[in-house]
């Protein structure tokens, strides 16, 4: 009897034993999978689970904006923009600013704030603001997290000077495409935009042909650098991972500048055009859209996809014959935003995520208006320019259903666009510019077989896109207009490496456009 229980007992410790080895069998089968989950979900998505629990962090500070009175912010608030990793802003809520004063530092906890609210991003980097309130007498501002030295920042103070309209253009590079721009600002500057470029490279002549006009200011759009002291791994480039120029960054930037000076900010690409309809102005246009939609902070106007022609010739070309070469596609696109800026504290070109409380984002019917998108270019060997074709606009048709009777410019407002642009291309120093402009295209080709890749074809729709990931060979002899610029870096910043712009300018080179 004992020897059979003894039995029983033996049989229930190896019952037991084997028990717990088909239990950490499970588990450990169970940690691999989800292990393996883990990993296929953060290579999915730009390894944000690496980023969330990296020990350091770099970031790189493109401007710090300080208002003194706002129509937007508390008095003395300063805004810095920054770009980083997409889930920086789940690590740390706050940067830490030393303010200056005669009578001794003051802290200051600046709020971080995510340009592009959503996770995950198909870009590993992203916009931020961070914004806090500083006393009135500082002196200077650091971003620090000791006693003893910080990153000092570099201030700016917005726009002063009153603007009905401004437009926000994302920023331009190996640009060429001068029969594009030239009309784009005689467009825009007609019906009464001050226009805000943000140049990366272009051609010198079209450069200076843009530069006269006195409704434009263009600015320099430098790539972003991280120095040698970094968090990142020695051969990373975060341009590769900032979608279309740091364009979200770039727009939010122009917003900035001009928030106490503009009553209305539109943001669109170059080969976006907007032609009112509510009003014969853009002001009375976007006055009407927000009377429209009283709660809104921005308004999404629609594009619709167009074909258009023009020459390659300087002496041939117009820009309102072009336009009167428009064939709609029937094909709707991205919309682009209008905003009341004291309504909107950032912007990405299709939405805001910053719109204050109690306004929203509101979509205007396209049967109303739409942007055209010059999506498809042709340029046959006949002149373009004729004045009965400027007389006899087409329709707007967007739907491609030959719906509405309504032409897609006004005759009278044709005529002066032609009449002004050939005025201004014709005197002096920029009638020998506007001769030399080229007759053939070398980056234009190359961008779009290249953009038709990775982001028209919706391919690796998941991936970061922007021209980095464009073979672009080098022209020697062409002469462009390119952005040099100086960051510095500060490593003392409790776990954030801090990557400073500090100065940015234009420069000539006879070596062709760079990125």
């Amino acid at each position: 009897m004992m020897l059979k229980s003894c039995g029983l007992i033996f049989k229930g410790k190896r019952f037991v034993r084997l028990f717990i080895f088909i239990a950490v069998c499970l588990g450990f089968l169970i940690a691999v999978t989800i292990l393996a989950g883990l990993t296929i979900f953060d290579r999915q998505h730009n390894h944000i689970l690496h980023d969330y629990v990296a020990r350091n962090d770099d970031i790189v500070v493109l401007s710090t904006t300080y208002y003194e009175n706002s129509k937007s912010f508390p008095p003395n608030t300063a805004v810095i923009l920054f770009n980083s990793v997409q889930v920086f802003h789940l690590k740390y809520s706050n940067l830490n600013v030393v303010a200056e004063t005669m009578q001794g530092n003051v802290e200051v906890q600046f709020k971080i704030q995510p340009v592009i609210n959503t996770i995950p991003f198909f870009c590993k980097w992203v916009p931020y603001l961070a914004v806090g309130q500083v006393p009135e007498d500082h002196v200077l501002l650091k971003l620090s997290t000791n006693k003893i030295d910080g990153m000092e920042l570099s201030l700016r103070t917005p726009y002063e000077t009153p603007r009905k309209v401004v437009a926000c253009f994302s920023p331009l590079f190996l640009n060429e495409r001068w029969q594009l721009l030239l009309a784009t600002v005689e467009i825009y500057s007609h019906y009464g935009a001050f226009m805000h470029f943000y140049v990366r490279s272009i051609i010198t002549d079209l450069f200076k042909l843009i530069k006269d006009n006195k409704n434009t200011r263009i600015s320099p759009w430098s790539a972003i650098r991280i120095g040698e002291s970094r968090a990142a791994s020695p051969m990373f480039d975060p341009n590769t991972e900032l979608e279309f120029r740091n364009q979200a960054s770039a727009m939010t930037d122009c917003l900035l500048q001009y928030k106490e000076a503009a009553e209305f900010i539109v943001f669109p690409d170059p080969d976006d055009i907007l032609v009112p309809v509510l009003g014969k102005n853009y002001y009375e246009e976007f006055t009407q859209a927000f009377k429209m939609f009283p709660t809104a902070g921005a308004v999404v106007y629609n594009m619709t996809q167009t074909s258009i022609e023009s020459s390659m010739t300087p002496a041939l070309y117009s820009p309102i014959s072009m336009l009167a070469s428009m064939k709609f596609k029937g094909e709707q696109k991205w919309g682009k935003l209008v905003v009341r800026p004291e309504r909107v504290d950032s912007t990405w070109i299709h939405r805001s995520y910053a719109i204050k409380e109690g306004f929203e984002q509101k979509v205007m019917p396209v049967d109303v208006n739409a942007f055209y998108h010059l999506r498809i270019w042709k340029f046959p060997e006949v002149p373009t320019f004729n004045r009965s074709k400027i007389s006899n606009p087409p329709f707007f048709d967007p739907y491609h259903l030959n719906a509405t009777k309504r032409a897609i410019y006004k005759i009278s407002d044709g005529l002066k666009i032609q009449r002004k642009f050939k005025n201004r291309v014709s005197q002096g120093t920029m009638k020998t510019i506007y001769s030399r402009l080229p007759k053939v295209s070398l980056y234009y080709p190359l961008i779009e077989v290249c953009y038709n890749r990775i982001f028209y074809s919706m391919k690796d729709i998941g991936t970061c896109r922007g021209p980095e990931y464009c073979n672009i060979p080098a022209f020697p002899g062409l002469r462009c207009t390119n952005v040099a610029s100086e960051f510095v870096t500060y490593k003392s910043y409790r776990n954030i490496y801090i990557h400073q712009l500090i100065s940015t300018d234009f420069e000539e080179g006879d070596n062709g456009c760079t990125l």
